[in-house]
């Protein structure tokens, strides 16, 4: 049996589990009962959407009778949901619970004898402080519904129906969010054209561990298939995540730690095919909920080769990794807490330059972590306390494959091996936002400790181990009933201490030890129920890393010889953000612009130069003051219930201030436009993305041309309460060659890089 008809085998397989497995719930349940002369029918059907008049997709919906679940589904990508159920005649009142992350759930009862149908229920849900910060809503920690900056979130049905085998394409359509990518896995997003440690990427908001932050070759350690929320804030987030939070933060919610659970068993399955990489994945997760404990478990599978391109395969981009997780949860009267336990298993290729055909490089991590939380109610001055804590143990080899002609047998030599072991931890005192016109804040403190040790011949910096410990506080105050005021300020200490290890010697000047003060001051201004403005003004502060500091080698992975400064100064960043947002439901737009200075920008900047003795492009580690600015526009229609249109464009510029010129890797001007149709068993969607040439280039730094990406999808319910869904996608529907202006394969490796026509069928 081939590789292909193995892949194919297992998606057959699962396929058939996933419709003979007899759960009580996944993604939607019925129970059906047998029709008699003395049930009726009823026929329930509406639109779920927020107090401002935005839909909530994916919403939950229950009928309870006398604490029975008679029935669960979920609201549709428009809100919108539909659902028949016979019901005794004398079964009396039953209640219909609907609920949503991040809002207050609501319950309605329903009498059989009023009438058999409730339809056009126009059911609107309160942004809820107790349900944020179960979830730990990310831009706010006092669980306000005003914002004073961008902020998206992404569903779990729309990451369900992208069905993206890595994060950056999974957020491929949200405003002001680009892909940094150096083939299949190792893609990072990029927000506002801030890339590195100056994007946090957080697991359910603590750092994770990994080293996706410090070079391009490092895939984020985690398997899109586990988020069932993905959480963006779009500028400064320094006051809660940490100093250096000055180009956004994505917060990536796995559902680990079971929260909101249903009594009895529960759970979703999915299997996943694509053509591009003749790829396959499954996932499973299940939660067994009792009534004050609950216990979960997951399990995830990819398996992908490499991508093909227009211009045929690109050698180097296979992808395969195993990760699972046992999560606990438990509440009782005030308090909610749980802990999980993870593991990722996970290789990966590079692609290689033509000139090197018998050397490959791969790279294989693995990732041990434990989490939990906990989070205590309070009739003082704080209304809750909330703590939470991160330990992860990370392993990251990158194998050098080589063999002395084709057909001989391959040899392998560790060219770089990083182990890394974080904690990370949090402890937050909240007061939440009652809206009754009292101030609401957050008092807290964190605390990270990492240590990093380097081995094999091309270890790239000294062995080193951080220490940051911060104090922070957060208050808004309403000023009037439409305006509201938000201060934020957090104190960091960080010391870096660095030590010899097999290629270094310890650095003359071994240890660094900085205080950093950031902070923000904003205002939101909301007239109405559909209107909401914000302005905010932030400063932060970020300290070199040890890479950027001591790094002086070949980095294959990177493809670059590396060359750091260990004189750079801090970076010290000041920025304005301000956004207009207006919903109702059938149309909303929003329009957000950014001004950055940023004083001691450390860039990676290409010199020109070849490495002899590697052959490796040298970039040289700098510093030098440095602007960005831009904005993000959009707006959604939906003329019809079943029918939504919306288009929207980003774009940002940066500049050396001192040495001149354009900074590197900055996206291009981009428009992102979309056409959805819905109906209760099926749906229809057009993607199109234009990306513009960028010819705003850094010097040494290859321009990029224009291109158009027209991405089609369909989805099908294969039964009426929703339980089995059938998805299709075809991205990249012409063919385009191109090359992303933020991908990190060589140009003298392959001229378009980027995947081309593909096809992908999700059953879940």
């Amino acid at each position: 049996m081939t590789s292909n008809d193995t892949k194919l085998f297992a998606a057959l397989v699962m396929s058939l589990l996933l419709a003979l497995m007899p759960l009580g719930r996944t993604e939607a349940i019925t129970l059906n009962k047998t029709a008699s002369a003395s049930e009726t029918e009823l026929l329930i059907a509406g639109q779920v959407m927020d107090t401002n008049g935005a839909l909530l997709p994916g919403a939950t919906l229950q009928l309870l009778a006398g604490g029975e679940l008679l029935s669960g589904f979920t609201a549709d990508t428009n809100g919108a949901f539909e659902q028949r159920l016979r019901v005794e005649q004398d079964t009396g009142a039953i209640t219909l619970r609907i609920s949503f992350v991040g809002y207050t759930p609501l319950e309605l009862a329903l009498l059989p004898e009023d009438g058999p149908e409730y339809t056009d229920l126009d059911i609107r849900l309160r942004e809820s402080a107790l349900q944020q910060q179960e979830v730990l809503l990310t831009a706010s920690p006092a669980g306000s519904n005003r914002s004073y900056r961008a902020t998206d979130a992404v569903s779990l049905n729309e990451l369900q129906e992208r069905a993206a085998d890595n994060f950056g394409a999974a957020l491929a359509m949200q405003p002001g969010v680009s892909v940094r990518s150096f083939g299949a896995a190792a893609s990072r997003p990029v927000i506002r054209g801030f890339d590195g440690q100056r994007v946090l990427v957080l697991e359910n908001g603590e750092r994770m561990g990994d080293l996706a932050e410090t070079a391009p070759d490092h895939a984020t350690a985690m398997d899109p298939d586990v988020a069932e929320r993905i959480e963006i804030i779009r500028g400064p987030a320094s006051f809660l995540y940490g100093s250096g939070a000055m180009g956004g933060v994505v917060n990536v919610l796995n559902g680990d730690v079971p929260a909101n659970w249903q009594p009895g068993l529960s759970g979703r399955i999915s299997a996943t095919g694509t053509s591009v990489n003749d790829g396959g994945s499954g996932f499973g997760r299940f939660t067994y909920g009792g009534n004050q404990t609950a216990v979960s478990a997951r399990l995830n599978y990819r398996d992908a080769g490499d991508v093909h391109t227009p211009d045929g395969p690109l050698s180097g981009t296979q992808n395969r990794n195993l990760n699972a997780a046992l999560g606990l949860g438990f509440q009782n009267d005030g308090f909610r807490g749980g802990l999980s336990a993870s593991f990722l298993e996970q290789d990966y290729g590079l692609p290689e330059a033509p000139d090197e055909p018998l050397e490959d490089i791969e790279i294989r991590l693995d990732r041990q972590h434990l989490g939990g939380f906990g989070r205590f109610e309070s009739d003082g001055l704080f209304d809750q306390a909330q703590l939470r804590f991160n330990l992860s143990r990370y392993k990251h080899q990158e194998i050098e494959i080589l063999r002395e002609e084709a057909a001989a047998p391959p040899e392998e030599a560790l060219g770089i091996e990083f182990r890394t072991t974080t904690l990370s931890g949090s402890l937050l005192m909240i007061r939440e936002d009652r809206r009754d016109g009292r101030r609401s804040g957050a008092l807290g403190s964190s605390m990270m400790v990492r240590s990093l040790g380097l081995g094999g011949e091309e270890g790239l910096t000294p062995d080193g181990r951080n220490l940051n410990t911060a104090v922070f506080g957060y208050l808004e105050q309403p000023v009037t009933a439409a305006l509201s005021v938000q201060t934020g300020l957090r104190l960091d200490y960080n010391r870096m201490e660095t030590y010899a290890n097999q290629r270094f010697d310890q650095p003359d000047n071994p240890n660094r030890n900085d205080f950093a003060l950031s902070g923000s001051a904003g205002l939101n201004y909301r007239p109405g129920l559909h209107l909401e403005s914000g302005l905010q003004l932030a400063r932060s502060f970020r300290t070199p890393t040890i890479e950027e500091l001591f790094t002086d080698a070949a980095h294959l992975g990177a493809g670059a010889y590396e060359i750091g400064d260990p004189e750079l100064d801090n970076e010290v960043g000041y920025g304005l953000d301000a956004f207009t947002r207006y919903g109702r439901g059938l149309f909303d737009a929003e329009i957000s612009a950014f001004y950055y200075l940023v004083q001691n920008f450390i860039v990676y900047q290409p010199s020109g130069e070849i490495h002899e003795p590697s052959g490796l492009p040298v970039s040289v580690v700098e510093g030098d003051n440095a602007r960005y600015y831009g904005f993000e526009a959009g707006v959604m229609l939906r003329p019809l219930r079943s029918l939504s249109a919306s288009a929207g464009m980003d774009m940002v510029r940066a500049e050396r201030l001192d040495g001149g010129g354009n900074l590197p890797f900055i996206p291009p001007l981009k428009l992102r436009n979309s056409l959805r149709y819905e109906q209760r068993s099926w749906h229809a969607g057009l993607e199109l993305i234009h990306a513009f040439e960028q010819s705003r280039t850094a010097p040494n730094e290859e321009a990029t041309d224009a291109y158009t990406l027209v991405n089609l999808s369909a989805g099908l319910r294969l039964d009426a309460g929703g339980r089995h869904l059938l998805d299709a996608r075809i991205d990249n529907l012409f063919d385009e060659r191109y090359r992303d202006h933020l991908s990190r394969v060589e140009n003298r490796a392959v001229r378009n890089p980027m995947p081309g026509r593909g096809i992908t069928l999700r059953y879940q």
